[in-house]
């Protein structure tokens, strides 16, 4: 079913990857606006910044989406996740620069094993794995939204600091 999936990699690669110049369907066609790219373009201190009292972080939503790929990973090798608590994917706000660093290639290589999981099942007749896997795109898509969205929130809020704006 590799060829009835291609569609579905090739709309999860704009989303983690970006566009590479090619025609897209959810994003500018631009290198560098997936998930994966964007974040590699700011500081572990910007990754680490909340916009407001209380708030969520780039970082946060980054761990988040390197969680929720592992524990779909689960399901791809045919366990059934346990002991995985949906709260403690949201537990990473603040990161130092080594942190940073690292969660970025532990998000890309997770992306890598999910894809790679996904290329290789032969059987997708039970309707949770085929479910499950099609949720994986609107949910990296509002997390690709918001983490932009955070993006332009913390430069706005540097600059305002810094009384540029």
């Amino acid at each position: 079913m590799k060829s009835t999936l291609q569609p579905f990699i090739e709309l999860m690669n704009e989303i983690y990857i970006g566009g590479e110049g090619k025609d897209t369907f959810v994003i500018d066609r631009e290198p560098g606006l997936g998930v994966i790219s964007a974040v590699k373009t700011i500081s572990a201190s910007d990754a680490s910044t909340p916009t407001h009292q209380g708030g969520t972080t780039i970082a946060a939503h980054t761990g988040h989406l390197k969680w929720s790929l592992d524990y779909a990973l689960e399901f791809y090798k045919g366990k059934m996740p346990e002991g995985w608590n949906w709260d403690d994917s949201w537990t990473r706000f603040n990161v130092t620069d080594e942190e940073w660093q690292e969660l970025q290639n532990e998000l890309t290589a997770s992306y890598q094993r999910l894809i790679t999981a996904i290329n290789n099942v032969g059987d997708w007749s039970h309707p949770m794995l085929l479910k499950g896997t099609l949720a994986l795109l609107p949910h990296a898509s509002y997390h690709l939204g918001a983490i932009k969205q955070l993006m332009l929130a913390v430069k706005t809020h540097e600059k305002t600091a810094m009384g540029l704006q």
